[in-house]
């Protein structure tokens, strides 16, 4: 009888694991909210914890290589949380340590060692512009722009920068009323230029293990890359029309906390 109920209770538990990984799964890549950013040099296991003092189950985990990032939502339950880190192994994770969170943390650095740092939504920008600058070069710098969210990734081109000129492109507007990417989420962007001057036109492009997109090199364009499901999954879509052609672009430097404005210069 005790085997029994033995049973019957660890059924139920690892029932309640499975649920939990699973919604896990659908809140970290559904409906952004809290970026999530590992700096740390390693994979780090990262768990939400609700705000007590013992606590069985996780919220949430989600595993992050080194310089990955991710965004987890919380449904609009604005909380405080707690915070349990690990290092990733073969066999058994390392536990290092834990963190209490306030309700209103909208971005979360992991780094080396134990350092830690978060930043509060009154803190964070909720809209971005991309200052493109042409400080250099005679020629006239046509360039491409690609923009990676948990939504999914795109394309953008052509725009062009003269010498001593600068362009705004005003990043979170055109993502809210292209694709409905909601205003506060920051675009991870890299760009893909060149000037157009025969054998001596210039080149700015990424080298391997860059990102590779696809671009239309004869006219104007803006192009899905890859679709989300919702659990993660990058479906590529395909690079195959008329004039398209996979490059490899850079990553533009993100903005710098409390910063609306980002630079790309050339």
């Amino acid at each position: 009888m005790k085997n029994k109920r033995f049973s019957i209770l660890m059924a139920v538990i690892c029932g309640h694991l499975f649920l939990t990984n699973f919604v896990s799964a659908q809140s970290f890549e559904t409906n952004p909210r809290v970026e999530i950013k590992n700096n740390s040099r390693e994979t780090r296991k990262i768990c939400m914890h609700k705000p007590k003092k013992i606590t069985l189950f996780a919220i949430g985990c989600v595993e992050l290589k080194n310089g990955e990032s991710i965004y987890w939502n919380r449904k609009g339950v604005f909380t405080p949380f707690k915070m349990k880190i690990y290092k990733v192994r073969k066999v058994l994770d390392k536990y290092l340590y834990t963190r209490d969170l306030p309700a209103d943390t909208g971005k979360i650095i992991i780094g080396t060692g134990g350092r830690f740092g978060f930043s509060r939504f009154k803190n964070i920008r909720k809209k971005y512009t991309l200052r493109v600058c042409n400080t250099r070069f005679p020629d006239k710098v046509y360039f491409v722009l690609g923009f990676e969210t948990n939504y999914g990734t795109w394309t953008e081109g052509w725009w062009s920068v003269d010498k001593g000129a600068c362009k705004d492109i005003p990043v979170s507007k055109r993502l809210k009323e292209k694709h409905n990417i909601p205003f506060g989420t920051f675009p991870r962007t890299f760009y893909y230029a060149r000037t157009y001057n025969g054998a001596e036109s210039l080149y700015w492009s990424g080298g391997e293990g860059d990102q590779n997109l696809c671009i239309n090199n004869a006219k104007r364009f803006a192009k899905l890359q890859f679709k989300q499901d919702g659990t993660g999954i990058k479906t590529p879509q395909p690079c195959t029309a008329e004039n398209e052609a996979f490059v490899r672009f850079r990553r533009v430097k993100d903005p710098s906390v409390k910063k609306e404005m980002y630079y790309l210069t050339f």
